[in-house]
């Protein structure tokens, strides 16, 4: 089982720009049943109350780091996802999640599974295609997200497999989208500009996110 100290690096939070990213893929709308499986601090889920009033709110992480202000607001589950019974939901989000879990597929299909009719599942991932991660690969043998020594980060997933996954459990499954801007390799940390990323958004996205939706 994952400890504590194994997961404090993310401080239970992930960047605003792949929450939103991933809330726009959702497709976000008021009375809905949304799950956010390793919610963190609730960034994501004070998003959703604040925005589209929804009909109930659902947590899970283990490590119990979520706001004091929402813990009225949330019914959450302190457990790993790879052991939870999920309930089910219109929106089921995994944001910057799977890498951190010991079984990220038999998790995703659990995960697939509480997705109602209807609904929307959602997950990110540190993207393994950019070009940093490419010319770190090439060089020095490491994934720049799950390098040597890195213990939050244990297990890479490719946005085909993750699709392919959703896909066996009855989901239509989403093109691919990009989220976030990466750095510029030997640039001392610039990030690539907007005008770049829109034209080569593979190479230069941090996270990379899958979208699939269960039929009526």
């Amino acid at each position: 089982m994952r400890t504590f100290a194994d997961q404090l690096d993310s401080g239970g939070t992930s960047p605003e720009s792949i929450a939103r990213a991933a809330l726009d893929l959702a497709h976000p709308e008021p009375g809905l049943r949304w799950l956010d499986i390793g919610c963190g601090e609730g960034q994501l889920l004070r998003l959703i109350k604040e925005r589209w009033q929804p009909s109930e709110l659902h947590g899970l992480d283990p490590i119990a780091w979520l706001a004091e202000d929402l813990r009225g607001e949330v019914s959450f589950q302190h457990e790993p996802a790879e052991q939870a019974r999920l309930p089910q939901a219109d929106r089921v989000m995994l944001i910057e999640t799977i890498e951190h879990l010991q079984a990220p597929w038999s998790t995703l299909r659990n995960a697939a599974r509480a997705v109602a009719p209807g609904g929307w599942i959602v997950v990110s991932t540190p993207s393994l295609a950019t070009l940093r991660t490419r010319l770190e690969l090439l060089v020095r043998g490491n994934l720049t997200s799950f390098r040597p020594g890195y213990e939050p980060h244990l297990s890479p997933a490719l946005p085909h497999v993750t699709a392919r996954l959703l896909g066996e459990e009855g989901l239509d499954v989403k093109p691919p989208s990009y989220a976030e801007a990466d750095v510029i390799p030997l640039t001392g940390g610039r990030t690539w500009p907007e005008r770049v990323r829109s034209r080569f958004p593979e190479l230069t996205s941090v996270s990379v996110i899958v979208a699939a939706s269960r039929p009526d």
